[in-house]
């Protein structure tokens, strides 16, 4: 299949696949329906054809295209094969109900309550009754893991993990060691404010876990801070601020509408990129909201913004790490304290005590996500049989509270994104001090910072962030010892 043909159809496939995962998210369909899109695109993911893009790439190996192409190739070959396990778990879950309070309420919905019970005997009854539903498809997802390494064994690669190096070019055991001072350098400040936080809320530190977690972060006393009048001003105020008004991108699509099926979890939909941009959320109140809405809007404004000249490679595929960055970004704002004054007119005293909390949940984000990555590398190494016990005690040691050992393949996305997200988050903070040192403190407010981050939003996902470190703010490489240290300044 010639690249032009290939690329074309793999493009309208991707349309068709985004829109029927943004109806279902924003809760316009009931069932997820992939199965068709995969049967009218059958030959995009003939093994010979994929075979054929993984032997372009490996004769090209300094080709970004070719590898984008095989690393999209490969990965809906693999897709296509599972999909039937993949809609079978989706729609089991969009179909379950749990008994709760003599009612019967979606699963989907399970942890916006979860999050607001303050009872933890309550906290702790409704999460088991949560995992007695999910761990139902767990069958279906060990089937799912062992058909995917597999099929990559069969396209030739050693193993399910050397297939994902190979094809977005990553040394995953050099990015876990590059993250693990992370967790005995932050041990003592996690374990004294997670032990203050389940105190505050009435949890015996020997029985927490990750559901009293989740309620201490839902952290329902900073509400009256985050109003839900004033988001979708603010979040427009504060665009427009860098110049980068919603008039003058046409293709970025606000969906904030509330539907029963609708996904609590927020959502951006590249559907057609740069023309076609969902932002999606369900307010369900409080800081969730401004967390969710800015976050998922760092990856609208960068898909609505990449250049439409840009061949398909480069405007929807290569190194996911590129979008999470500006999405990092944008939350990030909402935790600044000089942004809440600012915009949200928060009083000093309890700006600066919300930025102390929100270190605390990217503390205890990055901690749990290095403990995934070390998971997923042992987990994708060995197989799914007895890693259960692993995935409990590898994040019971980095987050020191009770871990679901169910969880252990409903906690795992595909082609290894954990190493994205922390790739993303190191990025991140070299990016904002390059924001801060040429803009000033108050970058947000500046169009020159805003015209900076066009520039590299148009260049889509062309570069990795390695290269990006290197080329655009002149640092030798992803480090993260910028990251570490912000964990550290309390």
């Amino acid at each position: 299949m010639p690249d032009t043909t290939f690329a074309e159809r793999a493009e309208q496939f991707l349309i068709d696949l985004m829109r029927e995962q943004y109806r279902v998210g924003a809760g316009l369909k009931e069932t997820l329906d992939l199965v068709p899109i995969y049967e009218r695109n059958a030959d995009l993911f003939a093994e010979p054809t994929v075979r054929e893009r993984v032997a372009a790439m490996r004769l090209d190996a300094a080709s970004k295209e070719a590898r984008h192409l095989a690393d999209f190739a490969v990965s809906h070959y693999i897709e296509n094969a599972v999909k039937e396990l993949t809609e079978q778990i989706t729609n089991a879950e969009l179909q379950a109900t749990v008994e709760w309070d003599e009612k019967q309420i979606p699963y989907q919905n399970v942890r916006a309550i979860l999050v607001r019970e303050p009872d933890y005997r309550r906290r702790h009854d409704l999460q088991t009754r949560q995992i007695a539903v999910m761990v139902k498809q767990n069958p279906q997802r060990v089937e799912r893991l062992k058909t995917q390494h597999q099929l990559a064994r069969g396209l030739g690669f050693s193993s399910y993990r050397a297939m994902i190096e190979q094809l977005r070019g990553w040394d995953l055991p050099a990015i876990s060691k590059m993250l693990a001072p992370l967790l005995p350098e932050t041990e003592s400040i996690f374990e004294e404010r997670l032990g203050a936080l389940l105190s505050a809320a009435r949890v015996p530190r020997k029985e927490a876990d990750t559901s009293d977690v989740a309620y201490v972060l839902r952290a329902a006393e900073f509400d009256s801070l985050f109003p839900a009048g004033p988001l979708i001003p603010i979040f427009v105020k504060t665009m427009e601020r860098m110049g980068l008004e919603l008039e003058s991108t046409p293709g970025l699509k606000l969906d904030t509408e509330a539907r029963p099926l609708k996904s609590s979890r927020a959502f951006c939909a590249p559907v057609r990129v740069p023309a076609e941009v969902y932002l999606v959320i369900k307010p369900i109140g409080g800081q969730d909201d401004y967390r969710a809405l800015f976050h998922e809007s760092g990856h609208a404004e960068h898909f609505s913004h990449i250049d439409a000249a840009l061949p398909f490679a480069f405007r929807y595929l290569g190194d996911e790490a590129i979008s999470e960055t500006f999405a990092f970004l944008f939350e990030g704002l909402t935790q600044n304290p000089r942004w809440l004054v600012d915009l949200l007119r928060v009083p000093l005293r309890d700006a600066e005590k919300y930025h102390r909390f929100a270190l605390f949940n990217k503390l205890w984000l990055l901690r749990r996500y290095t403990a995934k990555l070390r998971y997923e590398i042992y987990l994708h190494d060995e197989g799914p049989s007895g890693m259960d016990s692993a995935y409990r005690d590898l994040l019971a040691d980095a987050l020191h509270v009770a871990i679901p050992p169910e969880r252990y393949l409903d906690d795992v996305d595909d082609a290894f994104y954990v190493a994205g997200y922390l790739r993303a988050w190191v990025f991140e903070v070299q990016l904002r001090r390059f924001l801060v040192e040429h803009f000033g403190e108050g970058w947000y407010e500046s169009r020159d910072a805003g015209g900076f981050l066009q520039e590299l939003w148009s260049a889509g996902l062309r570069d990795s962030v390695d290269e990006l470190a290197q080329t655009r703010i002149g640092a030798k490489g992803l480090d993260a010892q910028g990251l570490i240290e912000e964990l550290m300044d309390w």
